[in-house]
């Protein structure tokens, strides 16, 4: 459009010029009056300038026909510049939906924030009560190594007795009955009873047997002497086989 406004220039000035000699051929023509040599030569001037009026106008159309066409390219740019802007528009709204749903997001990244925090909170609560636990079971697994070794060695010193044991021990499993273990406990059961008449009345006359000893001995004698007496009775014979039948006939009724 400059390039077309200074050609504009220049064909105005070239008007004016060619207004300019044709208002000095007029003079010529008025001053040479009725010469024909000179207004030939005024007309050949003037036909040149024609001509170059005639070029300077086929260069102004030209100039024309380029702004015309740069009009239509300037018309098709500001269409492209107004979709552009639409397409700014549009993108100024997504933008704006955009940083809303950014404070949005700002806000839930906030508030995870927080929830992040108190979590964060409650693993160092969790991290220092498994230390503490940490250290607690570090003392138990020293107590139970110290355990274990103490095992270890008892059955590293019982382990000849236990293995002669182990068959002993499957054979009084296999040959033990429901009914004996009962006996059993239920003479568990009685063994404070059994301790309290030992105590009370059997180690006491355990005591005394070396006493009680000589008396026996006499009194073992005399019945001995006794029974040598009675069987040198006459007719105890007699006597022991009517006894015999007696006790036979008593316990008759019983055995039936």
């Amino acid at each position: 459009m400059g390039r077309a406004g200074g050609t504009a220039g220049d064909v105005e000035a070239l008007v004016a010029q060619a207004g300019g000699t044709a208002g000095e051929v007029e003079a010529l023509v008025a001053r040479a009056g009725g010469t024909a040599a000179a207004a030939e030569a005024i007309m050949a001037r003037v036909g040149a300038t024609a001509e170059e009026a005639e070029t300077v106008m086929a260069r102004i159309n030209g100039a024309a026909a380029q702004t015309e066409a740069l009009m239509a390219r300037v018309l098709l740019t500001a269409a492209e510049a107004e979709a552009l802007v639409a397409r700014v528009d549009r993108t100024a709204d997504d933008a704006g939906t955009l940083v809303a749903g950014v404070g949005g997001t700002v806000g839930d990244a906030a508030e995870a924030i927080r929830e992040t925090r108190a979590i964060l909170a409650a693993a160092a609560l969790a991290v220092q009560e498994v230390a503490a636990i940490t250290s607690a079971a570090s003392a138990v697994v020293a107590q139970a190594e110290g355990t274990s070794t103490e095992a270890k060695e008892l059955l590293d010193g019982y382990a000849p007795t236990l293995r002669r044991a182990a068959p002993l021990a499957a054979r009084f499993v296999e040959e033990l009955t429901p009914e004996e273990v009962t006996a059993a406990i239920r003479m568990i059961d009685e063994l404070p009873r059994l301790r309290e008449h030992l105590s009370n009345d059997v180690m006491p006359l355990l005591g005394k047997l070396d006493q009680v000893g000589p008396d026996l001995h006499a009194l073992l004698a005399v019945t001995n002497d006794l029974h040598l007496a009675i069987v040198g009775l006459p007719g105890l014979k007699l006597l022991r086989r009517r006894g015999e039948e007696r006790v036979a006939e008593e316990n008759l009724p019983d055995a039936r």
